[in-house]
C-alpha cells in the first residue's frame, strides 16, 4: 500500500463524490486515474493471424529485424 498526500479541499470533494456514488474514495481516485491518458495501459492490436500487441505511444515499432535480433540471441544462448 502507498501513501500520497492530498489537500483538504480536495480530499473533501473526494469523499463528497465517494458518497454520491456510494464508493469508497480510493476508487473514485482509481477511477479518476486511469482516465489519464500517461496511466492507460496500451490497448492490444488484433492481428490477422491472432497474436495481440500492445501498443505503445511514442515508442519505437517493434519491427522484424528486431524479432530476428532477438532469435539469433536466443540461439547464441542456446535457448532456441
Amino acid at each position: 500500500m502507498h501513501t500520497i498526500e492530498i489537500d483538504d479541499e480536495t480530499y473533501a470533494g473526494l469523499e463528497a463524490l465517494a458518497k454520491q456514488e456510494r464508493a469508497s474514495v480510493s476508487s473514485v481516485v482509481k477511477r479518476a486515474l486511469c482516465r489519464l491518458p500517461s496511466l492507460r495501459k496500451p490497448a492490444p492490436v488484433k492481428m490477422p493471424h491472432g497474436y495481440k500487441i500492445p501498443v505503445s505511444e511514442g515508442r519505437k515499432p517493434f519491427t522484424t529485424g528486431d524479432v530476428l535480433k532477438a532469435e539469433e540471441e536466443l540461439y547464441r544462448e542456446g535457448k532456441a
